[in-house]
């Protein structure tokens, strides 16, 4: 496509698309990124040239590569042979099947999906799930607790369940006063990294995790319908939490009869080296949120999966979304967890995430890099260090931008988020794409510390 017809196209994006959280003054400047087709692991724009992504599509959802043909026959097929069911008592052989499908691979006792399209509508059905399973046992519990910095989606009850973190502060401001937050406390994560208390593990007692019996003591215990956490914090940079952390929440949610939601819509479907974060920890909650990686991206689903006696508690569930369970979108689940049990992208996850996370520990030479951590193919460079490392380094608030920028310059697409760099690339990756990633990493933090460190030093 020639320069002059890029630009106009461009300009039209702007013109005529609402931008998810992107600000318009750099769509302005530069334009919006034209992507035009994606290959394995690689990326195509409109100027013809290359990306190897290591991010999974920027929201970590394309787990088994682009380009499946298998994925898209499913989909096409199933558009031939019935397009569309309505949610109402209505269903379809291959939602059905997903379903059979998603009890077999989530852990322990969980075996009833709700379908809708995103994962933030699927938190929010797992809220309602609890707090219309406490209705029908003559309870009235309706608050919530989730922790800060979690990330749980962009709808009003996700977002109330969102706790304040550096990237997405924004989204609850800018949806005040409609966020309802009365009904929800927040908790500390277990980020031992930055420990809110000082603390260090394993001293600290997991006071992080007794931080939740706190807050359901001063919401009131009988009152408290659930507990929603990341089993490793996504957007809050990845955080992993420590040893016992989990299994201490599950005794505290047990102990206060409030059900355990886990949001799963990053961790999922082999992400950590896992098919589930809680797979980690030995925890079965009593919902599971799932979406993102259940399609691989090739189609809007999402899910919460609870267990039968607590689906069958509850004589009617409200809630209702026109694409729910959509069979389309439930044959390229269904296909896309097929590619992942076949090629045991799960352990090759495991593999060569293990793999990448030693060859990234090598970056915490350069000054600027506080934290690495990860799980599987998900991990994350910290780029603030801690206070106590360099008391006269300063650093643009923006480096984390900065870095993803020239990255990309160089081929390689990463995400920046609160002084992070996210790296979740999609599983099929392979040990020389984690070596490029790093090598291309390297010299990306080198360029721009060059720049960052000029003049910070007494």
């Amino acid at each position: 496509m020639a320069t002059e017809g890029k630009n106009s196209l461009r300009q039209e994006a702007v013109e005529k698309i609402i931008f998810h959280a992107t600000p318009k003054q750099w769509l302005k400047a530069g334009g919006p990124w034209i992507l035009e087709r994606g290959d394995g692991a690689f990326l195509y724009d409109a100027d013809g040239r290359e990306y190897l992504d290591a991010l999974s599509g920027g929201v970590f959802a394309v787990l088994a590569g682009y380009g499946r043909e298998e994925i898209a026959r499913a989909m096409y097929e199933q558009a031939r042979t019935l397009n569309y069911t309505s949610p109402y008592a209505t269903t379809s052989v291959v939602t059905i099947n997903l379903a059979r499908k998603l009890a077999e691979v989530t852990p322990g006792d969980l075996s009833a999906s709700f379908f809708c399209n995103s994962g933030s509508e699927a938190v929010e059905a797992a809220i309602k799930l609890a707090h219309q399973y406490h209705e029908a046992n003559g309870e009235r519990r309706y608050r919530v607790v989730s922790l800060r910095r979690a990330y749980h989606g962009a709808t009003m009850g996700a977002l109330s369940a969102t706790g304040w973190s550096p990237g997405f502060g924004p989204f609850r401001r800018a949806a005040d006063p409609m966020v309802p937050v009365a009904g929800h406390a927040n908790a500390m994560p277990p980020y031992c990294y930055r420990c809110e208390l000082g603390l260090t593990y394993p001293d600290c007692g997991l006071a992080c995790a007794t931080t939740i019996e706190q807050a359901i003591l001063g919401s009131d215990p009988e009152l408290v319908s659930c507990v929603i956490l990341e089993p490793i914090m996504g957007t809050a940079g990845c955080i992993v939490p420590p040893p016992g952390y989990l299994a201490k929440v599950r005794e505290i949610c047990d102990r206060y009869g409030v059900l355990m939601i886990s949001d799963e819509v990053v961790c999922g479907f082999g992400r950590t080296g896992r098919w589930f974060g809680v797979d980690h920890f030995d925890v079965i909650p009593d919902v599971m949120v799932v979406a993102k990686g259940l399609t691989s991206g090739y189609a809007p689903m999402a899910a919460a999966i609870t267990k039968a006696e607590i689906a069958d508690r509850i004589p009617i569930f409200f809630d209702v979304h026109t694409y729910g369970g959509h069979p389309i979108s439930a044959a390229a689940a269904l296909t896309n967890i097929e590619i992942i049990r076949r090629e045991d992208l799960v352990r090759h996850s495991a593999e060569v995430g293990a793999h990448m996370i030693k060859l990234l520990e090598g970056l915490r030479t350069h000054p600027i890099v506080g934290d690495v951590r990860g799980r599987g193919l998900f991990m994350a460079v910290e780029l603030m260090p801690a206070p106590s490392r360099d008391e006269n380094l300063v650093l643009d608030m923006a480096v984390d931008n900065q870095v993803a920028e020239v990255a990309r310059d160089m081929g390689l697409f990463i995400r920046p988020l609160g002084g992070t760099i996210l790296l979740a690339p999609p599983l099929i990756f392979t040990r020389d794409q984690a070596e490029r990633t790093v090598e291309v990493l390297d010299a990306a933090l080198a360029e721009v510390e060059a720049h960052q460190l000029s003049g910070t030093r007494g």
